[in-house]
């Protein structure tokens, strides 16, 4: 791989891409059909303050994506090394 990774950052990715996600037309109203109205109504009003703090912490640092792309010592080569 190359990057170094660990799970809150990966995690952080994961809640994005589920942020980003429930931004596309019709989430809303299937979310109303699956959970009822008044569940979706509720489960929305935590939904989208977190996704604001969450894009927020994403826009703020991006100091750990940068420092993956240009790590000096990752040689691009596999994480398992080369054979010798």
């Amino acid at each position: 791989m190359g990057f170094n990774r660990n799970g809150a950052r990966l995690f952080l990715d994961v809640i994005a891409k589920a942020c980003k996600l429930s931004r596309l037309p019709g989430f809303e109203g299937g979310l109303r059909r699956i959970l009822g109205n008044e569940q979706a109504v509720t489960l929305l009003g935590v939904w989208a303050p977190f996704c604001a703090v969450v894009d927020a912490l994403i826009a703020v640092d991006d100091w750990y994506n940068k420092k993956d792309a240009n790590d000096e010592t990752d040689t691009g080569g596999s994480e398992d090394g080369t054979a010798g």
